[in-house]
Order: structure tokens, then sequence, then C-alpha cells
């Protein structure tokens, strides 16, 4: 992550004026730098970080191969939990509290319970986290932007094991960047590499 980033987004945070509470979105494609600058946000803030991971959505496989990209982005991840039992209570100074996508299990929320905040700066790390039907729930967007070819090694060096999966999950990407959050749509733009 280049310090010049990390600059802008806390600039930009500032510029934005006093408020009791200021809800960031780090958005762009997988294996942009989302994380990492998340975290570093995280050290430079009294803040509290949001996953969008922990929001995938829980359905059937064959189900989930079916969707079109337009379909993928409406419901690879559950952005109406991440606005009710994260954001809403967040941004009215409420913890959060909510059962993750269990990543280990392969599917359904786990029963293990994450609570979060609450804090002044709250920070969504996630593809799809700016997505127009939160935008009244964020005050500033910012599109993470990085190589393909660093995208593709980073997300290589994850080692997900469900490559062939990769494909669908970037044509819906490619769709989000391109008709419904565009780069030039976003508060700001910063390098994640």
């Amino acid at each position: 992550m280049t310090d010049d980033s990390i600059v802008a987004v806390l600039a930009a945070i500032r510029g934005l004026g006093r408020r009791d509470v200021v809800a960031v979105a780090l958005d762009g494609f997988s294996g942009s730098g989302k994380s990492t600058l998340a975290s570093e946000l995280a050290g430079a803030l009294d803040s509290c970080v949001l996953e969008g991971d922990d929001f995938y959505c829980e359905m059937d496989e064959v189900e989930r191969w079916a969707l079109s990209a337009p379909e993928g982005v409406d419901r690879y991840f559950d952005w109406q939990r991440l606005r009710d039992e994260a954001l809403v209570p967040l941004r009215t100074g409420h913890p959060a509290v909510y059962s993750p996508y269990d990543w280990v299990a392969g599917g359904g929320l786990s029963s293990q319970v994450v609570s979060v905040g609450p804090a002044p700066v709250i920070v969504v790390d996630g593809v799809y986290s700016s997505r127009p039907e939160l935008s009244h729930l964020i005050d500033l967007a910012v599109f993470v932007q990085t190589t393909e070819q660093s995208r593709d090694e980073r997300i290589t060096s994850r080692n997900h094991g469900n490559d062939r999966w990769h494909s669908r999950w970037a044509a819906a990407e490619a769709y989000y960047f391109v008709d419904v959050r565009p780069p030039g749509t976003f508060d700001l733009v910063v390098r994640g590499e």
C-alpha cells in the first residue's frame, strides 16, 4: 500500500467536516489492496472495520453457477444484512452483532458471533461495499485501483482451492465496475500497490 493512498483517504475523511460517525467504503476488484488499506486506516484512526466477506450469501452451488454477471452482483453478497446488522447499528452508535459467513465450513453462517464497534469511523472493506443501495449510509466511497497483473498474483497466492469459480466472480466484478459503479463515480480513487 502506498503512503500516498493512506494520506489521500485520511485527507478526504478530514474534508468531510466534523461528524459523529463517518462511514468509508473501500471498494475495488479482488486483490486490489482493499484489506491492506483497511488495516492501515484502522491503525491510523479510531475506527472499526467491517469485512465484506463476512456477508457472503449462502446459496446452492447449482443456483450460484446459473447466475448471470448482473445477478451475481445482486446476490453474491447479502448487502441487506450488511446494512441492517452492521451499518445501521454502527451509524447510530450501537455495536454491530452478526454471524459471519462460515468460510471454513464452506457454507452457512458461523455459530461464532462477531461484535464490532461502535467507533467514529466505520471502514467497510470489500467488493460491492459502495453499491448504490448503501449510498445513504456511506460518506466516502473509495475505489482501490491496482494493475490486473498485481491482482492476479495476489489472487493466485491466496490459494482458495476454487480456481474455476474465479471466471464467474471476475465477470460479476467487471459488470459492477462498468455498469453499476464505474471508478469515475467514486469520491476518491487510490492506488492499492
